[in-house]
């Protein structure tokens, strides 16, 4: 792995983000979007309070920053101050995603109907768009969850080491480097294909982020558990 991702760095992450963009407009060209969008009007049900929103949004722009960073580094090797543009907003990733972590780890929390999710996966493969069981997250948004939660552990780790080594101006253990590269293209195709399918596979989702509000048609529909679960807990929503 360490001398694949040395030689062909560059290749890894071209050939991964056009995978992702050949496979995403191929289920798009096949599949279509979801019959049942989130419309400008009826927005009556709080999903995402302001704080959350401004979380949401200071981890996502710290996110495309250290990809953006990360990725010229890749290509352009050297330069002090991309380096340090990288290494801040890691730290800002890893601040808003520790956050996010404590604020919804209990929402993230895999229940019993999620498997009827996963064994259709959502309905995301079938052109027969029907509702599938899911609380205010379901079982695809968990994995995602998880899995950028974990990586985010190991890119901390060794994007720490490939600082101090950096600044004790040690040689760069290419292990660590690989790990740390390798893991960040996991991720960078991991959220391609959260936006892909958050905003482009179901249609004006993007409003949630701007007022934090859907309508009732579209909690029926893609998370029908939540109410349920909101109750059961005694969670107003």
């Amino acid at each position: 792995m360490v001398y694949v991702y040395s030689n062909f760095a560059y290749m890894i992450i071209t050939l991964a983000v056009a995978v992702t963009i050949i496979i995403t407009t191929l289920h798009y060209i096949v599949i279509g979007a979801s019959k049942v969008p989130l419309r400008a009007n009826n927005q009556v049900i709080q999903r995402f309070s302001l704080a959350e929103r401004v979380l949401h949004w200071i981890r996502m722009l710290s996110f495309i920053i250290v990809s953006a960073s990360g990725t010229y580094l890749i290509f352009r090797e050297g330069g002090k101050n991309i380096g340090m543009l990288h290494s801040i907003n890691g730290i800002l990733f890893l601040a808003m995603s520790l956050t996010i972590l404590i604020l919804w780890y209990k929402q993230y929390t895999f229940t019993e109907y999620d498997r009827d999710w996963l064994r259709y996966l959502g309905g995301y493969l079938s052109k027969e768009h029907g509702s599938h069981p899911a609380g205010k997250f379901n079982a695809g948004q968990k994995i995602f969850f998880w899995l950028t939660m974990v990586f985010t552990g190991i890119l901390s780790i060794t994007g720490s080491i490939l600082m101090k080594s950096k600044i004790s101006q040690v040689s760069v253990n290419e292990s660590v480097l690989a790990v740390h590269g390798i893991s960040a293209v996991f991720v960078i195709v991991l959220v391609m294909g959260h936006v892909y399918l958050s905003l482009v596979a179901n249609p004006g989702t993007w409003r949630v982020l701007v007022s934090g509000k859907v309508t009732k048609e579209w909690v029926d529909y893609h998370h029908p558990r939540w109410g349920i679960d909101s109750k059961k807990s005694k969670i107003k929503i």
